[in-house]
């Protein structure tokens, strides 16, 4: 009760745009639809040892989440209003565990209140919080791991025990790049443990966890391996370790391409300037010490890595939050912060200036993505949401980071409800029901090049879709079969004839096309006349 007590505003902070995302949002492709359908199809042929993507076996990811959604399915049925509650359910462990963790490195429960605070509200680990994407769940094992090191010293079995099983449960979730968020801080862990409490037995309890870790792995990688094929058993015991990690040295997006994402992946409390003040009051406390442990080999391994996506930093976010909440801190020892909420009150208000003056400009592209009375809407909303809190009283620094928490929430609020015009380009459920119905009167569904598994949950499709790369193999295929239809995506302003085709509706910056028998030679022929016309 007294955690409740503690965190129950970061707890709502967390949940209510999970409720909001999972009644009002489509789950948007590719990277959500395909980890669904990989799940259906799993729970539809029964293969929950070896991941399913097309009817084939997919390795790019192991099994954690989509045994996740699967339980959720054997729970209340197959269903998609509570799948984003998922990940929302592990961001309340997360914010939980940091709160924990403040407490082993400062035992002072005013800063873990603050860092709890400071995550939940933190606009990139809030809106990650509700998708249906693996860095959450990645987090709270680095989390509990974390946890286990700190703890090693109070209860140690029960610490490294715990560790192992957050290791297991990484690789399980997303492979081995967890060692990449927690190996620094454990092998260079007598920068932070006091020399008179440092032993080897550390690295030796170290090894004991990671055995753990690597027999819950083996559990279900022998009979994945077994059962998978050769394709895939190269793809999961050498393809996605080995080569991955080796091609990833190839530098193919430049070392410093993650500074400035992770400016934005901080807002809004990247604009407090409490939270980077004293510094160097900071340099000696162990905590600390810690922390810098923690982000920076992290950071530098991320950033030698080619293969570079904006959310692989998101596990980071907790450690930030811990250093931030600790400046807040430190910086108020006179009990008075008067105005840091301001320039982020002048952030939404910008915002919100900048987007209305898009409004009049002619930006084709944004205004059709967007529409026009969405995109005033939402400046409208932004600029309350920075009037509101220039209204906020200079008072104490509990107030200024609440105001700032709250913020976030309704700036989430104003997105959702303002950008439903744009969300409607990413729902495809219409054309994934339509499939159903084309594959039940007995058609063959063909797709134009590389097939992302995105129809197969949203249409609870049960056949997979035949994926065709050139014209030549989608002409001879439509040929021999009766009952066909081809999948393409088009240019917005192709003109399409009705007789043609089954139905099309937007995608994306493009439209998704269904195209019947005679659509698809009408297809072909353009395409070949146009190749003609180019060559000649």
């Amino acid at each position: 009760m007294n955690l409740i007590k503690q965190l129950w505003l970061p707890f709502v902070i967390i949940a209510f745009p999970g409720v909001l995302f999972s009644l009002f949002l489509p789950f948007f492709p590719v990277d959500e639809t395909r980890y669904l359908s990989v799940a259906w199809e799993m729970n539809l042929h029964n293969s929950f040892v070896v991941p399913l993507q097309n009817a084939l076996p997919y390795s790019h990811k192991p099994p954690f989440l989509f045994w996740l959604f699967n339980l959720d399915w054997l729970l209340f049925g197959i269903n998609e209003v509570t799948l984003r509650l998922i990940p929302v359910i592990f961001s309340l462990f997360n914010i939980t565990l940091t709160y924990k963790i403040s407490l082993l490195l400062w035992d002072d429960e005013e800063i873990a209140q603050y860092a709890a605070i400071i995550l939940s509200s933190t606009l990139s680990y809030l809106l990650w919080s509700s998708l249906i994407m693996f860095d959450v769940v990645l987090t709270f094992w680095i989390l509990l791991a974390i946890f286990g090191f700190l703890s090693a010293e109070q209860n140690a079995f029960k610490s490294w025990l715990l560790a192992g099983l957050a290791i297991g449960g990484g690789i399980l979730t997303k492979g081995p790049v967890i060692l990449v968020y927690i190996l620094p801080v454990a092998i260079f862990s007598f920068v932070w443990i006091p020399q008179e409490k440092f032993t080897r037995k550390w690295y030796a309890w170290l090894g004991l966890s990671f055995c753990i870790g690597l027999a819950i792995v083996l559990l279900w990688l022998i009979p994945a391996a077994l059962t998978g094929g050769e394709t895939y058993r190269n793809a999961i015991l050498w393809g996605q370790t080995v080569n991955r990690m080796a091609k990833s040295f190839a530098h193919q997006r430049p070392v410093w391409w993650y500074l400035p994402w992770l400016l934005a992946l901080l807002l809004p409390w990247v604009l407090v300037k409490p939270v980077w003040c004293g510094w160097s009051r900071l340099k000696h406390d162990t905590g600390c010490r810690f922390l810098v442990l923690w982000i920076v080999p992290s950071f530098v391994i991320l950033s030698l890595l080619s293969g570079k996506q904006v959310h692989y930093l998101i596990p980071l976010l907790p450690a930030f939050s811990l250093l931030m909440a600790k400046n807040i801190v430190s910086s108020d020892s006179s009990g008075k912060i008067t105005s840091c909420h301001y320039l982020v009150a002048a952030f939404y208000s910008l915002l919100g200036i900048a987007i209305l003056l898009l409004t009049f400009m002619r930006l084709t592209s944004f205004m059709e993505n967007f529409g026009v009375v969405a995109a005033r809407s939402l400046s409208c909303g932004l600029i309350t949401i920075g009037i509101a809190l220039f209204l906020v009283k200079k008072q104490t620094a509990v107030r200024s980071v609440t105001a700032i928490a709250v913020s976030s929430v309704v700036f989430l609020v104003v997105i959702v409800f303002s950008g439903q015009l744009f969300f409607e380009r990413y729902d495809i459920r219409p054309i994934s029901q339509l499939l159903n119905e084309k594959q039940k009167d007995g058609f063959s569904i063909l797709h134009h090049g590389k097939y992302h598994g995105q129809f197969q949950f949203l249409g609870r499709l049960t056949q997979p879709l035949v994926s065709l790369e050139s014209k030549k193999e989608i002409g001879t295929y439509a040929a021999s079969h009766e009952k066909v239809a081809l999948i393409t995506y088009e240019s917005r302003n192709k003109i399409i004839k009705e007789e043609d085709i089954y139905f099309q509706q937007p995608f994306r910056s493009k439209k998704v096309v269904l195209w019947n028998k005679k659509g698809i030679a009408e297809f072909i022929a353009v395409t070949e006349e146009n190749l003609s016309q180019e060559t000649e």
